[in-house]
């Protein structure tokens, strides 16, 4: 079962006035932090408890956390607490100091008059929980010392001459005219160097594409040269062109025969061609018309192409990507794929 003092002292952490029916009323008010300079100490704000014999009215608030806590009816807890009041009177007349735990202690004075004193190590108030008082040290008085007086010889110093040289003038504005003709210069030289080069030195009018590598002067070119060869060929032997209801590209069939000792010279003005069908592939010529190192330029202007009726591919070999624009199987479908090419505004050499 919980005491009345254990509730009175709860009571007074939430409620700034707890009151005992017919023996008197608690009173708590705040008070601030303060510093006792001549103990040293800093004090935290705390509550300060005043105790009213005139506040006699039961509120109801002691009564009913009493029976609240303890599992009484009112009529219980209000007996028990009158029974608590009329015990304190009876000790506090005989002259007993009567003392609640962590609240204070009352007793009579010379006047008969009921005295408390309220506990000083318990803090009511709440915000101030787990604070103490602080010991400060006083800061150290300050020590002036006075500089010591040094007697310095003075040395002569031989008087200065001072020699004044010539102040030569320089003309603000022509070195700033200078310095803006040379920037002017310097935006425009790269300008005049770019178009003149991409168009003679890079193939940007004829693949209507341009890389970051076309603005490299330095970089060495990879060209592709067709460089006819000699072979020993037996014979040469064309298809016939098939008609359906498409046309079919002709093929060539190429026989190479090392035992054979005849020497024919491979030019595309002299191709050999026979009447005679067969079923193997006949020589193609591929009308390169343009090469890059970044495979995505080219397969845009395969695009291109395409979309201009040509019938263009993409050619895998060697470190460049090859457009071809067309393939032919003839000197004759060459010549015309050529024209055609030309027409249209593209150049290019033929890869066999």
């Amino acid at each position: 079962m919980f005491s009345i003092e254990e509730i009175i002292c709860q009571l007074l952490l939430r409620h700034s006035c707890v009151i005992i029916p017919s023996f008197g009323g608690f009173v708590a008010q705040a008070i601030p932090a303060s510093i006792d300079l001549n103990k040293g100490t800093i004090i935290p704000p705390s509550k300060h408890l005043l105790f009213n014999k005139n506040l006699i009215n039961n509120d109801g608030l002691l009564t009913a956390e009493f029976a609240s806590l303890n599992k009484l009816s009112f009529d219980d807890s209000f007996s028990k607490v009158s029974d608590f009041a009329s015990e304190l009177k009876s000790e506090i007349n005989r002259g007993i100091k009567v003392e609640l735990a962590k609240i204070g202690a009352f007793h009579l004075d010379k006047e008969k008059n009921i005295c408390f004193e309220q506990n000083r190590y318990f803090n009511f108030l709440l915000s101030s929980y787990g604070l103490t008082n602080v010991q400060f040290v006083p800061s150290a008085k300050e020590i002036i010392i006075e500089p010591k007086v040094v007697e310095v010889e003075v040395i002569e110093q031989a008087p200065i001459i001072e020699i004044e040289t010539p102040i030569v003038k320089i003309n603000a504005k022509k070195s700033n005219r200078i310095v803006k003709y040379a920037a002017i210069a310097a935006c425009f030289l790269p300008i005049g160097f770019y178009s003149v080069w991409i168009p003679m030195k890079t193939n940007v009018i004829q693949s209507g594409a341009i890389t970051i590598n076309d603005f490299n002067p330095f970089r060495e070119k990879n060209v592709n040269l067709f460089i006819p060869s000699k072979s020993n060929i037996e014979s040469i032997q064309e298809t016939e062109v098939v008609k359906e209801q498409k046309d079919f590209k002709s093929t060539k069939d190429i026989q190479i025969d090392n035992s054979s000792s005849v020497e024919v010279e491979n030019h595309l003005s002299e191709v050999i061609t026979n009447n005679n069908p067969s079923s193997g592939k006949r020589q193609s010529f591929e009308y390169i018309v343009g090469c890059f190192s970044n495979k995505n330029n080219a397969v845009q202007l395969v695009a291109t192409l395409k979309s201009q009726g040509f019938d263009a591919a993409v050619i895998e070999g060697g470190s460049l990507t090859r457009v071809s624009i067309g393939s032919a199987s003839s000197q004759k479908m060459l010549d015309s794929l050529i024209q055609l090419s030309i027409s249209k505004g593209y150049q290019g050499w033929i890869l066999k």
